[in-house]
């Protein structure tokens, strides 16, 4: 049994521990075992459960100390940290196999292509997977396994990693490393590639622990994938302090893979050895690839979900050690963090590549008894409990660390709800997205962050895209000009965007420079006014001086969620969610025009990310993909169209364009709409927004903005 309380974790370790790391990439001598009496010489024999395999190796008998071993193998505990406790989890007569039985007549997919297997067999080298050696397909095959416990499952899952490991001998692990191995989109990556040995690893340790129980799968079998698992696993042990030194977020799925690992392999002496200096590393995970505001530093909403819950994980593993007090505050701010960014509708905004999931799934649950979160009940297990103790995010008073920023009316699904970008671009996965936004409310998304399709796939329809173009976003185009990356990709001090709050308003105020390769400046200012509708203002300005502006053409972006109805009434656009719900686009200054925009397969100018002007928006392996406004992506093989308003024109610099943003609820009529009055001296506008007790006095030029109530 793995028993994670009684690791005591030692930093030290991190400098002395020898198989940490080494000088050079690892060598045969380094992870490769002599032979099966090398394996099992390195088994617990001083624990009274292995006196037969003891026996056994002191008579010179290798073949009865492996019988031995794995007679008491099949039948000992395992818990999991992660995968699913076979001996536990209840069996399902009704369970769906379909999934795995596709598998077994030859339909394969690793979750980007799908592959035909001839009658020859895998091709391991050549078929059309490029994430077939992460063992994409051994869940379904090891839930089918044990929910009918029929031997055909195991035995596929069995023959597919002799297969594996006939195609790629361990010998061929030496002298590489984590940055080699990919191959294309349309082929396999090789198994030392960093995003494949730890999945595999790991669907290894989850199957195992299954098909050990299956009298159909030989000790021999068995004793080849434990000594496989053991030796990748030294392999992989050389280069994990790289990955969590460079805050990767591969850092967390491989110290993640370790504990996998090392359920299955508690027999062993180096196991203890290997969670000690795994937990230590957890420490400075969790310190260094995450702000202080719990968010990764990577700031891609869907992956960082994911990092932030794989993380949480490995934390619960080290609760009861004395690194586990000084984690907990960080802890504390992730789940706080992925609870802010959440919808209404439950989905946190696809900010950066991915389909971003539900706020519920950046927390894992056994860790939140151990927090300070009383409202965690409510909010993520879905039980009685307080509401979380803020309705914006950042709190007021708290620093701004990754620059999401949200506001909403409550904590209900029909709240108001809209969620800013204005920090770093990240440090992976960035899409142009500053100053991008997304609105929800009355229970539907309006403004959305458009999220991509997969990276790749071979099926004949697939319209691919990575969506990650700026003018694809809520955003200014100048000239036909996007955002590019000429900001910091991470900050090491907080932020200072305007983030305000008064009794009857919030107000964001953030900006992005199009300089050097045009010298014009953008300002976005958001007034959230009594938790119910927006102003929102974009100032285009252009410093004096060379390439400075007169006047320029303006393209304002506004992304739409599919399926919903777009009624263009003079400038105004009025948006109709599904359930009946609206959200009317208003302008109150400045002289664009609007156009709707549904799946444009034309090619159109980006200057993401390099500055530099290019047609063709994302091509990976010849995949070269040209298209223009209103899509979105579920992370499927192809495109959706979705509705895109435009408000375009020509306007003098300085210029301001000023909107309202109405949710109206369904069923509620826009002839009762609230009047925002508006005065202008010298450059300077007065508007007059009304609240319930009043009006919230909001003023603004193109240098300045200020609020009053």
């Amino acid at each position: 049994m793995v028993r994670f309380e009684l690791v005591i974790i030692a930093l030290s370790l991190l400098l002395v521990t020898k198989s940490a790391m080494s000088e050079g990439p690892p060598q045969a001598d380094d992870f490769i075992l002599a032979d099966r009496a090398a394996l099992l010489h390195g088994l617990k024999l001083e624990q009274p459960e292995l006196a037969a395999v003891k026996a056994a190796l002191d008579k010179g008998d290798v073949e009865a100390a492996g019988k031995a071993y794995i007679a008491y193998f099949r039948t000992r505990e395992i818990e999991p940290p992660r995968a699913p406790n076979w001996s536990l989890l209840e069996r399902n007569p009704q369970y769906n196999t379909s999934g795995a039985d596709a598998y077994l007549a030859g339909h394969l997919q690793d979750g980007y292509s799908v592959y035909e297997v001839p009658e020859t067999g895998i091709d391991w080298d050549k078929a059309p997977l490029s994430c077939l050696t992460r063992f994409p397909i051994m869940s379904p095959l090891c839930y089918a396994a044990h929910h009918t416990r029929e031997a055909k499952y195991a035995r596929f899952i069995v023959d597919h990693i002799k297969e594996y490991m006939a195609a790629y001998p361990i010998e061929e692990f030496v002298g590489k490393n984590p940055k080699q191995g990919w191959r294309g989109d349309y082929i396999p990556a090789l198994p030392w590639e960093w995003c494949m040995i730890p999945m595999r690893l790991s669907k290894m340790a989850e199957a195992v622990a299954l098909v050990r129980s299956f009298p159909e799968v030989s000790e021999d079998e068995l004793l080849q994938i434990l000594q496989r698992m053991y030796e990748e696993t030294r392999w992989l042990r050389v280069y994990i302090k790289t990955l969590v030194d460079n805050r990767h977020n591969g850092g967390c799925a491989w110290m993640g893979t370790v504990l996998d690992v090392c359920a299955v392999l508690d027999d062993f002496a180096v196991s203890d050895e290997w969670l000690e200096y795994n937990l230590g590393l957890l420490e400075q995970y969790i310190d260094e690839a995450f702000y202080p505001d719990g968010m990764c530093i990577e700031l891609t909403t869907g992956y960082s979900l994911s990092v932030a819950y794989q993380t949480e994980q490995l934390a619960y593993a080290m609760r009861k050690q004395a690194g586990f007090a000084a984690a907990k505050p960080k802890l504390e701010a992730m789940i706080r963090c992925m609870t802010a960014l959440g919808k209404p509708t439950g989905r946190v905004p696809s900010f950066g590549d991915g389909y971003a999931g539900y706020a519920t799934s950046g927390a894992y649950v056994p860790l939140l008894e151990h927090l300070d979160l009383p409202w965690a009940d409510r909010m993520i297990k879905g039980e009685e409990g307080p509401e979380p103790p803020f309705l914006v995010w950042p709190q007021p008073g708290h620093e701004q660390w990754c620059g999401y920023y949200t506001m909403r009316s409550d904590w209900t699904k029909q709240a108001v709800f809209m969620m800013i970008d204005c920090g770093p671009w990240g440090t992976s996965h960035q899409h142009g997205d500053k100053l991008s936004f997304v609105v929800s409310a009355y229970g539907a998304d309006f403004i959305i962050d458009p999220s991509p399709t997969r990276y790749h796939n071979n099926e004949p329809d697939r319209f691919l895209s990575r969506q990650n173009n700026s003018f694809l976003h809520n955003n200014i185009t100048v000239d036909g000009m996007d955002e590019y990356m000429n900001c910091p990709r991470e900050t090491k001090e907080p932020l200072g965007n305007t983030w305000e709050h008064g009794e009857h308003y919030s107000l964001f105020a953030g900006s992005y420079s199009f300089a050097p390769v045009k010298q014009a400046e953008w300002e976005r200012r958001v007034l959230f006014a009594d938790k119910s509708y927006w102003l929102l203002q974009d100032v285009i300005s252009s410093p004096e001086g060379e390439g400075h502006l007169d006047t320029a053409e303006i393209e304002q972006n506004f992304q739409f969620e599919k399926d919903t109805e777009i009624e263009l009434q003079g400038n105004m656009a009025v948006a109709t969610a599904p359930n009946g719900a609206q959200l009317l686009l208003m302008p109150l200054s400045g002289d664009l025009q609007p156009e709707l925009t549904i799946g444009d397969k034309e090619p159109r100018t980006s200057y993401w990310p390099d500055g530099k002007p290019n047609q063709t928006l994302w091509g990976m392996d010849g995949d070269r993909q040209n298209h223009g406004r209103g899509w979105t992506g579920r992370w499927s093989n192809k495109l959706m169209p979705a509705p895109a308003v435009t408000y375009v024109g020509r306007m003098g610099l300085p210029g301001m364009i000023t909107m309202a943003l109405i949710p109206l609820q369904p069923g509620q009529e826009s002839s009762g709409l609230l009047r925002i009055a508006a005065k202008t001296i010298a450059g300077v506008t007065t508007w007059n927004l009304p609240v319930q007790e009043g009006t919230v006095r909001f003023t603004t030029s193109a240098d300045s903005c200020e609020v009053a109530e």
